[in-house]
């Protein structure tokens, strides 16, 4: 019974403890195994060789010991002592495995049975010994030790030669690409090379590069003294495996043979030397730029020094930034071949130098493969090595060279990987200083394809041996095994057409692996303003320029060395990269190293590389950057500032300010009761509820009069909103132009340089909008509204324009389609901004200019959101018509507004409409002053010592004749316009164009000019007439039209008050502060530590909502004190603020200060700026509301660009500091300028808006003093 319950139990515990066993609670131990002391250890060693002892191809007994040591331990004493010759008699030199990474007491007994260890691998579990060989074959011996699981011949390495190499089309990538290896370290594993070889000594054969004073030879000193060391070496490190164990001084560099200096040749050469005497042509290595190494391993020893030389090379990777080992040796052979599987100690360590990250390359051997049958499977060790890259011999013909080996390996995998040619390369020659010889072999062949990687390595200095192997898979020229073209009628494929066991992947193509390596767009470069070893500071700046970049796109970035990727600034005024500036961090360690930029737009689409060699040094160096500029102190702003404040106080007091604000807050407060019924609002929540009321009460106004059919002019809520709804429609596709096409764009793969001619031809008619001023000004529909015909006429040309690109059926494939329909629907988007802004002079009041103006350009920033954000958001889900769809119905709905409403009471909605019984005396405003004008010029209407410009102007346009300075100056303008209109038409056709022998660009260029000295002949004559020369007039060959001569008329007397006049000054001034843009972004990205991503998510997000506050809240501001006063006041403290940032100048790294900063500086900058532009639409003619106020915005717009022309010369004259504080100060024009202006003047003199019985400014600009005003009388706030 008892028996029966155990035996129940039991089972019951199998059943629990089974599953347990097989689940994965119970950890996998990782490989190794028990040493000496019974400890367990790890293995070292590389996955892909997992327990590779139980299959090893040279163990086929299963004995643990090398096939090829068994029969070498047969062999007669002589042979022995040629092939292990640094053993005694009666010994072996072996490798020694085991199953884990041996520890000292495995030494230990290892040494007790009389084996004497030679070398311990890192990263191999594996030892090097001398041992007797009864230990070896004794079954107590070697084998019977705790974890040894196979005992290998330690065999001699050889060189792979034979025969000569032609051109391998590495030259293309110097040529086309800018590419010569520069800043890539390859490392020669082989016999060494001779470093004072003309070809291998330095960088440009200049010995005395950075010598001053070079010594003059004296051939008759028998001990001359030694020559001064170079500053550009190429070969940076010398490591001696045979002998030394050590490493030495690069300047010892020497070669125990020939070998290893005509392969460093071959890679990297310089071309120093003796030349080609039938050419003169220079034998230069694949790769000139890049630095060698030389770990001198062969041929004194045996493949222990190979072992040990390729142990120091992954333990100094970093140390001197190794990217590439070339090794052409391989084992020495038998007349009886052993095979390989790619096992062997040899193998394993190439293996663990590829996993260490440094890319390898590797001949295939020289064992004739072209042998028929015979040659195939004659890869040896380490060709047959699994990770590094395997590389066969071309000859001349780009054919097989017939020495070289083949594949399989034994354990059927596909070598070599990849072949280049490898006969009868002319390359130094180590017996000479200078001269130059001739080799073959696929030790040839294997150094140029380490050459070639220097240069994809210059292209992406962060490629991987992994993508190093990929590339040559998907990118060599693949090569057709054809029998009867073999020279030994060989073929070791059987089943593989690529890779193949003859040409691996295929022939090597170096311009498209560099291309591939770097994701190369060519259309894209990127250039550092540095000159070959210049010295480089700690913490420097680097500047440069770059190009092919479409606005808004990719990032510049600069490593140092093997250091990481650092995001420049971006100091270009479009966005793209055209000028970029970068502060390095600081480096660890002085002395030659590389500096590399790129321009990266996508992972697909990057520049070339621009490498510099550059000597670090400690402290700043002169290209810092900051040395040798002009530092003025804050005194340049303060001084200024101070006189404009006194200035200002000045004005506050003549003009009495403070009774003007007074009067506008008791206004203010009186305005309030009444909205609120006298309803005390002291309390903020009462406030909050009045604000929200308020804000609810403007759309049901806007609702109901739009119900009862009021004007714009009659219902102040319906031109608000309106007004601001059209503003969005002018944002929608700027945003969805700017962010989502371009999102759609870039994922789809077009390149960078479609795109950026895509932007180019987009936003030209932006750059052209104030021809549509005169247009919309003279071409009239008074029935229907003044503006209102052209708004609906411009929205409904945008709609169709975007509609049109859901039938185009592929938009990638059809992108010059795409172009042309996004420039018809900007070209309509901008007919549209300039009627919305002639609207807006005609129905707003003075008195709601600013406020609405401020809403208007919020309502802007929303629609750019909205068309960049939010539809950017549909585009990766949903497809890019997805978000056209939506945009679609947004502008239909926005339309609805124009359509639905009108301007003035006398105009009719639509043809049918019944006219309006009820019409105000002002409504007939417009058709009473066509018919006078049909009857009576207006210039000749007015006083005739008024507008005289004007009047010149119209006559010379109008009449029978004409003056030549008239004459000459239209023909200029035509000129110019006729530039315009076939450079745009180029820019749109020459896709389709280019291949015509003339093209409108031919018709274009010679416009430009004529326009051009036009323009300065009509001014000289001008000038002469106002000089008092008296020239005749001439008759006028093709007189203007009434209707287009009162046009340009009413343009002109627009500018004729002295203050419209003045306000041109101020526009082509106000931003010339904003030259310190780039720098503030620089600043940011640069000292304040931001990246460009983080930079532009706060200045585009968090910054731009604050400016827009600021608009709206300076709208208000302006409209209630005055939009003059207010502007003076915000300009002001917007200098204040550009000159703060120099102040804070210790807490740039502070993020919450600086974020704090951006924000208040935003919404002084919105305040202000809202007020100027009131100001300006305040002084705009309504006859000539497109043009005028149209010129305006052009002229700031120019100032802009006058701005950032000269931040170049301002920063290399004048430090950072310096330079914000001359920003802050060119602010303060402004304020001086707008001391000259009056807001109404355009109002008084022009409109007769103020009649004698209407408040109006007095025109008292500080003229008459303020103690001598009548106490009793309150005066009117200008603008108000």
């Amino acid at each position: 019974m008892v028996g029966r319950r155990a035996a129940l139990a039991t089972a019951i515990a199998l059943l629990f403890l089974i599953p347990l066993a097989s689940s994965t609670i119970i950890a996998e131990r990782e490989p190794g195994g028990f040493d000496a002391d019974g400890n367990w250890i790890s293995s070292v060693e590389h996955d892909v060789h997992p327990n590779w002892w139980l299959y090893w191809s040279r163990d086929k007994d299963g004995n643990q010991i090398d096939d090829r040591l068994e029969w070498l331990l047969e062999q007669p004493a002589e042979l022995q002592q040629d092939w292990w010759k640094r053993a005694p008699p009666g010994s072996a030199r072996i490798f020694v495995d085991y199953n884990h990474h041996p520890t000292d007491a495995d030494i230990s007994a290892l040494e007790a049975l009389g084996a004497e260890v030679t070398f311990r691998f890192t990263y191999l579990d594996t030892v090097s010994a001398t041992a007797p060989f009864s230990i070896i074959l004794g079954s107590n011996g070697i084998r019977s030790l705790p974890g040894v699981v196979m005992i290998e011949d330690l065999g001699l390495a050889e060189p792979n030669m034979h025969e000569a190499v032609p051109n391998m089309g590495v030259d293309a990538v110097w040529q086309d690409l800018g590419l010569d290896g520069t800043g890539s370290v390859i490392a020669i594993l082989d016999t060494g090379v001779r470093g004072d070889h003309e070809g291998l000594n330095d960088m440009d054969d200049d010995p005395f590069t950075c010598i001053d004073d070079p010594p003059e030879p004296d051939p008759t000193d028998p001990t001359p003294p030694p020559v001064p060391a170079d500053c550009d070496p190429k070969i940076i490190a010398f490591f001696d495996a045979v002998i030394t164990d050590e490493e030495h001084d690069p300047a010892e560099s020497y070669d125990s043979g020939t070998h290893g200096t005509h392969v460093a040749g071959i890679a990297a050469g310089s071309g120093g030397g003796q030349t080609d005497p039938a050419t003169g042509l220079r034998y230069v290595g694949a790769a000139p730029g890049a630095w060698l190494i030389n770990i001198l391993a062969c041929c004194d020893g045996d493949i222990e020094d190979v072992m040990q030389g390729a142990q120091w090379a992954i333990d100094n990777k970093d140390k001197h930034g190794i990217d590439i080992v070339t090794s052409s040796l391989g084992e020495q052979q038998f007349e009886i071949h052993f095979d390989n599987d790619g096992n062997s100690a040899w193998s394993r360590q190439m293996d663990m130098v590829v996993e260490a990250g440094i890319i390898t390359t590797l001949s295939a051997g020289n064992e004739f493969g072209g042998a028929t049958f015979a040659g195939c499977n004659t890869i040896d060790s380490p060709g047959d090595a699994k990770l590094p890259v395997t590389v066969a011999s071309l000859d001349k013909d780009l054919g097989l060279a017939i020495y070289s080996s083949r594949g399989y390996t034994s354990d059927l995998r596909v070598k070599p990987d990849v072949a280049t040619i490898g006969s009868s390369i002319m390359a130094p020659d180590a017996a000479t200083q200078d001269g130059y010889t001739s080799k073959s072999g696929t030790s040839m062949a294997t150094p140029l394809m380490a050459g070639i990687a220097a240069l994809m390595i210059q292209a992406n200095p962060d490629l991987t041996p992994t993508e190093f192997k990929d590339i040559i898979a998907a990118h060599s020229i693949e090569r057709e095994i054809a029998l009867l073209d073999d020279p030994g009628f060989n073929d070791c494929s059987l089943l593989e057409t690529r890779p193949d066991n003859e040409f691996g992947y295929g022939q090597a193509d170096p311009v498209a692996f560099v291309e591939a390596a770097g994701s190369i767009d060519r259309s894209l470069n990127v250039s550092m303003d540095l000159v070959t070893l210049q010295e480089i500071g700690n913490e420097s700046y680097i500047a440069g320029t770059a190009s092919g970049g479409a606005p808004g796109m990719g990032v510049v970035e600069v490593k140092v060395g093997g250091g990481e990727w650092k995001g420049a600034a971006d100091l270009s005024k479009n966005g793209d990269w055209a000028t970029w500036r970068v502060k390095l961090d600081p480096h660890t360690e002085s002395g030659n190293s590389t500096v590399y930029a790129r321009l990266v737009i996508s992972e697909d689409s990057i520049s070339p590389i621009d490498a510099r060699r550059v000597v670090l040094i400690d402290g700043q160096s002169e290209s810092g950057a900051l040395e040798g500029l002009t530092s003025m102190g804050s005194w340049v702003f303060f001084v200024p500032f101070a006189l404009v404040l006194a200035l200002l106080g000045f004005i506050m007091t003549t003009e009495r300010w403070d009774r003007k604000f007074s009067a506008a807050m008791k206004k203010s407060s009186s305005d309030k009761s009444d909205e609120t019924d006298e309803i005390e609002t002291s309390n903020w929540l009462d406030l909050i509820l009045q604000k929200i009321k308020s804000f609810i009460g403007t759309f049901g106004s806007f609702f109901r009069g739009l119900r009862n059919g009021e004007a714009l002019s009659e219902n102040k809520a319906s031109r608000t909103i309106a007004l601001c709804i059209l503003y969005v429609a002018q944002g929608l596709p700027s945003g969805f132009a700017n962010v989502a096409f371009v999102a759609f764009l870039v994922t789809n793969g077009i390149e960078v340089e479609q795109i950026a001619l895509l932007f180019a031809t987009v936003y030209l008619p932006w750059t052209f909008k104030f021809i549509w001023g005169p247009v919309i000004d003279m071409v009239t529909f008074p029935k229907y509204g003044i503006r209102r015909p052209w708004v609906l006429f411009a929205e409904t040309g945008m709609i169709i324009s975007l509609a049109t690109l859901l039938i185009v059926p592929d938009l990638v494939a059809s992108i010059e389609l795409v172009t042309i329909l996004l420039f018809i629907h900007n070209l309509f988007s901008s007919l549209q901004d300039v009627s919305v802004d002639a609207l807006a002079v005609d129905i707003l009041e003075p008195d709601e200019v600013a406020t609405v103006n401020g809403l208007m350009f919020a309502s802007k920033r929303g629609g750019i959101i909205f068309g960049g954000a939010v539809l950017g958001m549909l585009v990766v889900p949903y497809g890019i018509k997805s978000a056209i769809m939506v945009q679609l119905p947004l502008l239909v709905l926005i339309m609805m507004v124009p359509l639905f409403l009108r301007e003035r009471p006398s105009n009719s909605l639509f043809p049918w409409s019944k006219k309006s019984e009820q019409v105000d005396d002002d409504s007939h405003t417009d058709v009473e002053e066509t018919i006078e004008a049909e009857a009576v010029l207006p210039w000749e209407s007015d006083h005739p010592e008024e507008f005289t410009q004007a009047r010149w102007v119209a006559t010379n346009l109008h009449g029978n004749r004409i003056s030549p300075a008239a004459l000459v100056l239209w023909l200029s303008i035509g000129a110019l316009l006729l530039w315009g209109l076939f450079a745009i038409i180029h820019q749109l056709t020459n896709t389709y164009t280019g291949d015509w022998g003339f093209t409108f660009g031919d018709i274009a260029a010679p416009m430009k000019s004529i326009g051009k000295w036009g323009l300065l002949v009509s001014a000289l004559l001008i000038l002469a007439e106002w000089l008092g020369a008296s020239i005749p007039e001439i008759s006028n060959p093709a007189p203007a039209s009434k209707l287009a001569s009162t046009t340009a008329y009413n343009i002109v007397k627009g500018f004729s008050t002295r203050s419209s006049f003045v306000l041109i000054f101020l526009c082509l001034l106000s931003e010339l502060y904003l030259f310190t843009d780039p720098i503030v972004v620089d600043i940011f990205i640069n000292e304040a530590g931001w990246s460009q991503t983080k930079y532009n998510a706060i200045v585009g997000g968090v910054v731009i909502a604050f400016m827009m506050f600021g608009q709206i809240v300076g709208g208000m501001l302006g409209d209630r004190f005055g939009v003059r006063e207010v502007s003076m006041i915000g300009f002001s403290l917007l200098a204040l603020s550009n000159a703060t940032l120099a102040l804070i100048s210790d807490y740039w790294t502070n993020t919450n200060l600086m974020v704090g900063y951006l924000c208040v500086r935003a919404i002084i900058n919105g305040v202000a700026w809202i007020c100027v532009i009131a100001v300006a639409m305040r002084l705009t003619f309504s006859k000539a509301g497109g043009s005028q106020f149209t010129a305006y915005m052009s002229m700031f717009n120019l100032s802009a660009v006058m701005a950032y022309l000269f931040t170049g010369t301002m920063t290399q004259r004048f430090d950072y500091i310096t330079c914000l504080y001359i920003g802050a100060a060119l602010t303060l024009f402004t304020v001086i300028l707008l001391w000259f202006i009056d807001p109404d003047e355009v109002d008084r003199v022009l409109e007769g808006r103020f009649g004698d019985d209407e408040e109006e400014f007095d025109g008292d600009l500080g003229e008459t003093p303020w103690w001598s005003d009548d106490e009793e009388e309150e005066p009117v706030v200008s603008g108000a």
